[in-house]
């Protein structure tokens, strides 16, 4: 009895599968391409940043100190500002199928909350904090000023979105780099005294995505 239940479910299964396998000739194609091929479009966030003139952003605080002849703010009769924000980089991923890719976009938004013009560029760096690459080959960006609101506690930011875009071969260059390494610098900034207090408060904000553009051949 046992072996005549393991036959007929046998025959049950071929038999099914038979009616599938003639279901499905019915659409077949007349023909198929000698080749085929899958063109994905990969986009994840890298990750965001907030700087300002503080310690964390290699600023040196000490120019927060008045001057004894001027009674200033050391820092406000500098010629440049300059702050630095780090986001964390990964490209293993996308370096493992370098083969199946064809250009990495990175899309980078500032947001300025200073009441200055910043210029910025960023530099992709390695495990040594060496710089392999900048990001954007035309030199740094000009980032508009933000809007002082009230009083100068508040600064409506300005925005600035920059997309950069590397073949191949730059991002084969780009596999050692551990880090995005954003820096911005305030040229001759023309300061309010009113507003001194608040600069330690005042931020640029920075976050960075990754578009991949890959094509797989089967």
């Amino acid at each position: 009895m046992h072996m005549q239940r393991h036959t007929f479910t046998v025959l049950s299964l071929i038999t099914g599968l038979l009616v599938v396998l003639t279901s499905c000739m019915k659409d077949k194609p007349e023909s198929l391409p000698g080749a085929l091929q899958w063109n994905p479009e990969l986009a994840f966030p890298l990750g965001e940043d907030s700087f300002g003139m503080n310690a964390a952003s290699g600023f040196d605080t000490t120019r927060f100190d008045l001057d004894t002849v001027t009674g200033l703010p050391i820092w406000v009769e500098d010629l440049t500002v300059v702050m630095q924000g780090r986001i964390p980089l990964d490209l293993t991923s996308l370096s493992e199928n370098i083969d199946d890719l064809n250009r990495v976009m990175f899309r980078v938004n500032l947001y300025n909350g200073f009441p200055h013009e910043a210029l910025t560029q960023a530099y992709f760096l390695d495990t040594d904090q060496n710089p392999i690459d900048s990001m954007f080959s035309g030199g740094a960006i000009p980032v508009p000023a933000g809007k002082i609101t009230g009083n100068g506690e508040n600064i409506d930011p300005a925005l600035i979105r920059k997309d950069a875009a590397f073949d191949r071969e730059q991002i084969a260059r780009l596999q050692y780099a551990i880090e995005i390494m954003l820096r911005a610098t305030f040229l001759n900034p023309d300061v309010d005294s009113a507003l001194y207090d608040y600069y330690r408060s005042y931020h640029i904000v920075v976050d960075v995505g990754v578009m991949a553009d890959l094509t797989f051949n089967f």
